[in-house]
């Protein structure tokens, strides 16, 4: 989750520590704790997973968010025609050998996930799973990252900014009330979103 600073680290910007720091499945593997483990058996096309990563960058991320979730990445489940779960997220081509929305397996993605981080949860309203069908053509439209972290520029996305677009343009709700540092945990919210099981202990 590391690359080159374009400003000066001692710094730390929110928009700079993000845009570098975002969670990559390209990134090193790590091993996710033995004692968890986790079920797909309850996942639909459309959900989000959250999840934060190793290192210290990611704690930088959680620590300069101030939020009450302890997450650092997020990404929307895609079950192909093969019952194969994906993930559609987006990342900058500093952190990945794709730049903007892509796709990784789910097993992939939780490679660099601490499992005990991750959290799935269900838009309550996407019963026609409007977000994967919107998150697929997004990756098909190969959507750049969104370098200046701009949450009203729909040309590009960031993590976050890409689910919360896609809610925002398809129901009509603004879960970030159009924060310009949307924090995880809008998508928490128990009377928008439902959380799906789905690490076992």
């Amino acid at each position: 989750m590391a690359c080159r600073f374009q400003t000066k680290i001692i710094a730390f910007p929110l928009l700079s520590v993000l845009l570098f720091c975002l969670v990559s499945c390209n990134s090193p593997k790590a091993k996710t704790t033995e004692s968890l483990r986790y079920n797909t058996s309850n996942l639909k096309s459309g959900d989000i997973i959250l999840r934060k990563s190793f290192g210290l960058i990611s704690e930088i991320i959680t620590l300069e968010l101030h939020d009450t979730l302890d997450v650092s990445h997020c990404g929307i489940i895609y079950i192909d025609s093969g019952k194969h779960f994906q993930v559609i997220h987006s990342l900058s081509k500093k952190v990945s050998y794709t730049d903007g929305v892509q796709m990784c397996t789910l097993e992939h993605f939780m490679e660099d996930s601490k499992i005990e981080s991750v959290r799935i949860v269900r838009f309550k309203s996407d019963s026609a799973s409007t977000i994967a069908k919107k998150a697929l053509y997004y990756l098909k439209q190969k959507t750049p990252f969104d370098e200046n972290f701009n949450i009203n520029d729909t040309t590009s996305f960031f993590c976050s900014e890409l689910p919360i677009h896609i809610i925002k343009s398809g129901f009509d709700i603004d879960i970030a009330k159009n924060a310009a540092k949307p924090k995880f945990s809008v998508f928490i919210n128990p009377s928008l979103f439902e959380e799906i099981p789905f690490v076992i202990k």
